[in-house]
Parts: C-alpha cells; structure tokens; sequence
C-alpha cells in the first residue's frame, strides 16, 4: 500500500504521461439533460451506433466520440429515463443536446418509479429482490459445484490515451512516427489512444470442493517486452492485481490492491441504494434490471446495472458497474467492469459460469479534457467447461496454484491463431511489432533507462548498471559528508553471473569502505530471475548501528539526536538460496564478522583489575533460513523486492550458530527467531498489515550480538521501527512483539461535510514489544561481557526489560496532497528513560490508490 509498492507502476504512469500524451474523422460533442428540468446528467451511457464505441457523459453532462469507424446514429441510456437514439452525420463534427423522458416502471405486481423521493429498505421491492440475490449466492457461485473445469483467454492491453495531432507533431517523436500507427479510438471516453503493451495467456483452470483447492494451468503466454529494463514476470504479477478476475458473490471485490463492497455482499442493503429499472431477457431467462448506487459516494464501492433472474435462482445474468465520481481513490480517473453468465449443462452437472469479462481502468496522474492517462483493458472469456465430472489427483499434486508450462512462451503463430478465443485486431497485432521496433531504436533505449532510474535507482551504461543513485549522498556524525558510486553488471555482461559493489567515503572520519561480490544462477533461467537458485558470495567494509537497517540514502541524514555511536563493520560471506514457486524458499549461510568500535562508542569491559577494552569483535557463523509465502507476488528491483500487497501470510523462521575458534571466531551462540506477518483487508474499515515477532539468542554473548531491536531517530515515519525508540535503547536475548498497522480509507473523513473532498484518510498503529535478558548475559567481572553503552554524563544508554512491554501508538492522517502521511507518536512506557521523546509528529511519503 505504500510508496515502495506503488513506485515501479507510478513511475511508468508518470514517464508514459510525459513521454507519450487521429485516424476518425466524426466527432460528436454534446451534452444530456433531463428534458422536464434541464438538469444536467452525469454517467450517461452513449453508444455509437452498434459498434461497441461509446462513453459516459462527465459531471457536467457532456460527452466527446471522435472515431474513423462508419456509423449514422448514437444511443443515450440512463436509469429511469427512456433510451433515446438520434442520427448523426458520418465523416463531421456534431455537437448535439440529447433530452431524456423520464420513465416509470412497471413491474409485475408493484408499480416503482426509478428513483423514490425519499429512499428506504423498508418495503423496497429492489431491496426484497436483491436479498433474495444475496440469500442464494453459495448456491449460484461456481463453487457450489463438487468440480468444474474450463479454458479462460486473457488478454491485457495497456494505452496511451487522448492522442491529439498536436501531440503527434511534437518534436520528441520526430524519429519514432511509426509507433502513432496502430492508433485507434477506445470504447469508454471516445478518445485515441495508441498501445504499448499487450499481453494475451492460455490456461486450463482446475477447481474441487473437497479438499478446496483450485489450479491453474498455463499453457501459452506471449507478451511485448523491454528486455534488460522491465521484470516481466514482476509487471504481470502487478497486472494480475490491476486487473483480476473478478467475483461479485464475494462479500468484498479487491481491486488495485484495494477491497470494494460487493453489490451482492451481505452488508449490500445497507451500503447501495437499489431501484428496479425494468424487466428483459438474459438468455432465456427474464430478469430484473436494477440500478445501484453506493449511499456515500465517496467509499470504495460500486455504481451501476445489475440484471438479476426472476426465477427460483435469483441469480445474477449479467452486471455492469463503474466508480462514483467522488470516490476516495488516486490515479484512477475511470474504472467500468462488464461480466455475463451462462448456465452451463455437461451432464452431470449444471452451473452459472462466468462467459465473459472485461474490465477497464483509466490511470493518470491529473484530470482534464486534455490530459494524458494510461487506459488498460482487460478481456477474458471461458469456453469448454466441465462441471462435476471426476477430475484426477493428480491434477492437484504439483505445488502452488499457477502450474506453467515449459514451453509457455514458445507458441507459434499457428498455435495462437487456432487456440485463441477471439482475432486480434490489426492495431493489437501491430503492438507486438512496434514494441519491438522501438526496442531497436536509440531514442527509445535513452527513454527507457530514464525509467529504470526512476523506478529502480539504477542507469545502464552497456554492460554496467550505475547505482543505486538514492545511495550517492549521506551525512552521520561520524563519517560527515559521505560519498558513494556503485552498480552492477546486468545481462548484456552474462546470464547466469552479476558482478556488484560499490565504494564510499567519508570526509570526517577520512575511511574508504566498500563491497564487492557475485550472484551466480545454476538454474536455467538468468540470474536475479525468480524463482531463484543461486549463490552469493561478498565481501563489505562499511559502517553499521547495531540493530538497525540502514541503506545509507539521503533520507537517512534527517534525524534526531547524535548518530556517533556505530560500528566499523567487515564481513565475508556467502550464502546458497533457492526457492520454489509453491512459495517455499530456504538459504544456507556463512560469515565470518569483524566488529570495531566508532565515534564515541568502546568495547570497555569489566575485567578483574579494572576496566578493559576490546578493540574488536569477530564471530564466525553459520545459519540456515525458511520462508513460506504462498501466492507472494512481487516487483524485482535490482537491490530487492517490492512486496505487492496481498491477504496471504509470510512464515519465517532462521537459525544461526557462533562458532568459537573457526576461522578466529571469539564466541558460541545459538539463536532462533520466527516472524509471521500478513495483510489483510476489513472492508468497508480500509485494510493494514500486522506481524508477530518472537526470538531467542542462547549463550553469552556482548550486546552487539543480542536482538538490538529496531529503534528510529529520524523524522522519517518506518512502518516496522519503534518510532519514539532510540538507537541502542533495549536489547533482549529473548523477546516478543506485535505490530498492526490500520489504514482506514477514509471512512470516517467521508462521512464529515466539506471535509471529505479533501479525500483524506485515516491511519492507526499499536505495537508492543516484551523482551528480556537472562542473568548469566549481564555484563559482570566473570563472563567479562562488554558494558551497555553510556552516553558522555555516564548515564547508561541501553537497557533491558521488566515485566512491562514497550509500548507506542500512533494516529495520523494520509493521502495528504495525494502523498503526504503526518502521525502523532506517543509512547507510554518506559518514558524516564533519558533523552526520549514521549510524543511527537512524524512524516513520510505514502503513495497509494
């Protein structure tokens, strides 16, 4: 949900706007009025013809078609207000005023108009209708079936929208004209819009009741690529979560990472408001067309037409929905899903399946007639289905939900000609070949690393990658002013090995520090490529404060209090880490660590006849790590992986072992720590994350090698650090923690006046932490264990527990300016400790749908 998760497609959001934003000569403008009030009418379907072209009218009732398609006449259709066609002029610009009647309904025995002066539950026959929908969809949804199976085509498509002449004509496309020609005019706002990116997949999906469980067979999937700049698998996985395939028999609808109420959740009566608009066939079914609107337009539900059947199923035919206007949602300026159902009969079964989906986003960064946004369409279809027909274990035997196949990507032309569900359109086919012109062309490749140092920090220069850029500058009282430069190789250099490192220096403490290293692939898929089967070895000389992770970027500077008590850390290590796509993954390490004290801090020690000091610390270690995270989807980024939210957990569990006397190791030590963390979704509360945490370090050991936990001295909020903790403050050899973290949406800011157009939203944390420190890791005369750090008055730094947790909340407020998230801190518990803050604001950069 944060900046980190959404950077890698804001970043393509952003450079497409910059970098990128007409074949049809018809242009019809005009606006839809009420014909007895000349009320304006906002959401206003209009078709073009019958052609599946057409828009919406805006808030102020107006509306735009500009296409090259043939056609004499548009249709308007609203609810409660009879549809009105009207005659156009082929090949000229229109502008037309479209007035609607409004309509009654008459519908078997109650008599309703479209829209009640004052709306209520009570004795509402759309309401009665809809909870007879809501009472029978476990026996609706496919999942009442013992087994089903059938073939999905899916096929994404990802456009620049709004293509003027202008914009053709600029400059910047001077030497790339050719890519403006596979323009077309789209089927939500009328606009042009030209392709970039496509994506079409062919998978046989498995699903039984007992034991529940679905799979999922690829066997095709073609898509254009930017090799060497885009993580492909990564994009697909944010795709994925743009656009899923949708349940609206689900309580909650999760899209763009985010839970939507269902129109059919238990809760819906008392979140939309319902009308009858009609009665029509679906099929051979009569239904009921039912308009729906959410109460509080600015919640994350739905508006739109639902046709539900009047028969004993009360089943839903066929849904149309898009997103109030007011919605409390960024980037996402349009948002319309169209799904139809069939009842499908292969003896012995009989079941209501999905037959087709679409689903339309438009993104952009700002709103406007001439502003330029991302429009992605989705479109799935499902042929040769089976219900309640055995199906063999063995289907469900292989590991993780999605199975691919080897040769997934190896499809012929033929195969794609005969296999998928619908014909590409020529503008779709010529994607394919002006993505991969573009790929060839210098202009674009300069483009291309602008994106990749936006979105990953990194510049390619041939072989090399320069970065990470954010690490360039630094300043800590210790180093001062700290410079770096680094990269790595990428796969012009080799497939299978990376070359990595950097160096730094600081201009206080006049030391050069630095890391060097290898990854090498053993499988057959290039380095860096998940699922991962590698090993690493380095080697780093750089500075670290226990307990803390510090990536040594610019933002590190803005702190509190003094930073120069740190340590001069060396490692050599190596580590083997393999993984699997059912989410199981484990690592096998090796190091051999060199602590020295910094700034002000030392090794003192009680010795018998005084104090004594230690210059250094070495351990050698060895250590093995799992990790369980079934359905993770992730973004991979050179450095490391952006997590994209999901509701399923993360179990980890790592154990490491000091060993005295290897390779000048100057301790045993044993020590066990397990995280379990999750997202989760409370819709229509918002959604968060939480994560339990618990460790054990067995043996006597100084305090750098104990849990340091993770305090925060900047002004930066962190999601996982103890904001109102200091460096060094606790350290435990056993320990326990909870952290939640709540993202409200909203919800309550909505429902204030003149305050919920500011879209605001609210945020909340708990976090505890219990710990404590065993007798025999006290520092003393006999174990000769290094004292807790102290600041220039003697006053001691670092503590241990009592029976007391650590405790902080925090409330705050976000999606300030789109961007902005400001917390108040308080921390209550151990507040006499010296030098700590009880209550303070703290601020980070948040981005988020």
């Amino acid at each position: 949900m944060h900046i980190i998760q959404r950077l890698p497609f804001l970043a393509l959001l952003t450079m497409a706007t910059l970098a990128f934003g007409q074949g049809g000569t018809t242009t019809i403008h005009g606006k839809v009025m009420d014909a007895s009030t000349d009320e304006v009418l906002p959401g206003v379907t209009i078709r073009f013809d019958t052609t599946s072209l057409g828009t919406r009218t805006a808030n102020d009732g107006t509306f735009t078609i500009r296409t090259s398609k043939k056609g004499s006449f548009i249709t308007a259709a609203y609810v409660g207000y009879d549809p009105l066609t009207l005659v156009i002029k082929q090949d000229q610009f229109s502008e037309v005023v479209l007035r609607l009647k409004a309509s009654k309904i008459d519908l078997k025995e109650f008599e309703i108009t479209a829209k009640a002066k004052k709306y209520r539950n009570r004795d509402n026959p759309a309401v009665a209708l809809m909870r007879a929908a809501i009472d029978r969809k476990e026996q609706n949804r496919k999942e009442h079936l013992d087994t089903y199976r059938y073939e999905r085509y899916d096929k994404v498509e990802l456009a620049l929208n709004n293509i003027t002449d202008q914009f053709r004509r600029s400059i910047v496309f001077k030497k790339v004209k050719f890519i403006f020609d596979n323009v077309d005019t789209n089927a939500v706002d009328g606009k042009v819009n030209l392709g970039f990116f496509l994506r079409e997949s062919l998978a046989d999906v498995y699903y039984r009741k007992k034991p529940a469980e679905q799979k999922e067979y690829v066997r095709a999937e073609q898509s254009t690529r930017f090799p060497g700049y885009v993580d492909e698998e990564g994009l697909n996985a944010q795709l994925a979560t743009l656009y899923p395939e949708v349940d609206f028999y689900d309580n909650s609808v999760n899209l763009l990472e985010l839970d939507f109420i269902s129109p059919l959740a238990d809760i819906a009566p008392n979140i939309y408001e319902f009308y009858i608009y009609d009665t029509t066939n679906v099929g051979n079914d009569r239904c009921a067309h039912l308009h729906f609107e959410p109460r509080q337009k600015t919640d994350l539900a739905f508006i739109g037409e639902l046709w539900i059947a009047l028969d004993s199923t009360y089943a839903l035919r066929k849904i149309q929905v898009r997103i109030p206007d007011q919605i409390n949602l960024n980037w996402v300026n349009g948002m319309q899903i169209e799904q139809e159902f069939v009842w499908v009969e292969t003896p012995p079964g009989r079941g209501l399946m999905l037959s087709r989906d679409e689903l339309w986003m438009e993104f952009g960064l700002v709103r406007g007639k001439d502003a330029k946004t991302v429009l992605g369409h989705r479109m799935a279809s499902y042929q040769k289905f089976g219900l309640d027909q055995p199906l063999s274990d063995s289907l469900f035997a292989p590991p993780g939900k999605q199975i691919r196949d080897p040769l997934i990507a190896r499809r012929s032309a033929s195969y794609w000609t005969e296999n998928r569900h619908d014909t590409l359109a020529p503008r779709e086919a010529g994607v394919y070949k002006m993505v991969d012109s573009l790929n060839h062309h210098r202009t674009f490749r300069r483009f291309m690393n602008t994106v990749k140092l936006v979105v990953d920090g990194y510049y390619s220069v041939g072989a090399f990658d320069v970065g990470a850029i954010g690490n360039f500058f630094n300043y800590n009282d210790i180093e001062g002013y700290r410079l770096r430069f680094g990269g790595r190789t990428n796969l012009k250099f080799n497939q299978h090995l990376l070359l990595e490192g950097y160096t730094a220096y600081g201009f206080k403490d006049k030391r050069v520090k630095g890391m060097a290293g290898f990854r090498y692939s053993f499988g057959p898929d290039v380095v860096m490529k998940y699922p991962l089967n590698q090993l690493r070895v380095w080697y780093q000389n750089d500075m670290q404060i226990p307990g803390q992770v510090l990536n040594n970027g610019v933002f590190q500077s803005l702190g509190r209090g003094l930073t120069n008590r740190m340590l001069y850390a060396q490692t050599t290590g190596s580590e083997y880490l393999r993984e699997y796509r059912s989410g199981f993954s484990y690592a096998i390490s090796a190091k051999v660590n060199r602590y020295q004290p910094a700034g002000v801090l030392t090794f003192d020690y009680q010795a018998p006849d005084g104090i004594g000091f230690r210059p250094e610390i070495r351990t050698t270690e060895a250590g093995i790590a799992l990790r369980y995270a079934p359905n993770e989807k992730f973004y991979q980024a050179p450095d490391t992986r952006i997590q994209i939210f999901n509701k399923y957990p993360i179990i980890q569990l790592a154990y490491n072992v000091g060993l005295k006397g290897t390779l000048g190791g100057q301790y045993n030590y044993h020590s066990l720590q397990l995280k379990i963390s999750r997202g989760y979704f409370l819709a229509p509360f918002g959604w968060g994350d939480a994560y339990i945490d618990a460790g054990r370090v067995f043996g006597e050991v100084p305090y750098p090698l104990l849990a340091i936990h993770r305090g925060n001295q900047s002004y930066i909020y962190q999601t996982e650090a103890y904001n109102l903790m200091n460096f060094f403050e606790f350290v435990s050899d056993h320990y326990a923690a909870i952290n939640i973290s709540h993202n409200f949406g909203g919800f309550f800011f909505n429902r204030v006046p003149l305050l919920k157009y500011l879209r605001l939203r609210e945020n909340a944390s708990f976090k505890a932490l219990w710990g404590g420190l065993d007798a025999a890791s006290q520092p003393n005369t006999t174990n000769q264990l290094l004292f807790f750090p102290a600041n220039d008055a003697g006053e001691r730094l670092t503590y241990t527990f009592n029976k007391q947790p650590y405790v902080e909340a925090s409330v705050g407020i976000s999606n300030i300016f789109k961007f902005l998230r400001v917390d108040v801190v308080r921390r209550f518990t151990y507040t006499s400790n010296p030098g700590i803050t009880k209550l303070a604001l703290r601020a980070k950069v948040q981005m988020e749908f």
